[in-house]
């Protein structure tokens, strides 16, 4: 909250969401941008269930999908951001090799439409259960969103940086209709 304040002082949310479109039209999904940008990032405590796993925030949903045992990936889900990502980075290579990655059991061809569509289910439901994060994303505007943690180029990466951005915007752009409908 304190970030928060300090970016947008004592304005009410429409002109906090007028100050951000003025002064940000780039938001960095990133545990350390400023707000809403800290807030988006998948280390975020925006909890949220998918298929009644419970999932403590987007980083351990993302992760677990490298996991094939769904007992161990259930449990997984409930890691909090930075130890998701330090265990599932882990698991990256093995996911490559395989091209696969898992659901509940089930196999998805890594990078597959599938694959992605499973992931915005799950990102759908982050900002559908939680309402600190559905803010988050409609104050954004239509800023552009981006992923910037300092990735090296060519880093492999089972989701990659373009199509988690292109996945929350599609969230965002499905959320403005339903609120201009």
């Amino acid at each position: 909250m304190a970030v928060l304040k300090s970016f947008i002082g004592n304005k009410s949310i429409h002109s906090q969401r007028s100050t951000l479109k003025e002064e940000q039209s780039v938001v960095n999904m990133f545990r350390d941008s400023p707000w809403p940008g800290n807030v988006l990032s998948n280390f975020a405590d925006t909890p949220f269930s998918i298929d009644g796993v419970y999932c403590s925030c987007s980083e351990s949903f993302i992760q677990s999908l490298k996991i094939s045992d769904s007992s161990e990936q259930e449990g997984f889900c409930g890691l909090q951001g930075e130890e998701a990502w330090k265990k599932g980075s882990k698991l990256t290579e093995g996911v490559f090799i395989s091209e696969r990655v898992w659901w509940r059991g089930t196999p998805y061809t890594l990078h597959s439409q599938e694959h992605f569509d499973l992931v915005k289910r799950g990102l759908s439901e982050k900002f559908c259960q939680s309402e600190k994060a559905r803010e988050a994303l409609l104050a954004t505007g239509d800023s552009a969103l981006t992923h910037d943690y300092g990735q090296p180029l060519g880093k492999k990466q089972s989701l990659p940086v373009d199509t988690f951005c292109q996945i929350v915007t599609e969230i965002r752009t499905e959320y403005e209709g339903k609120k201009n409908a």
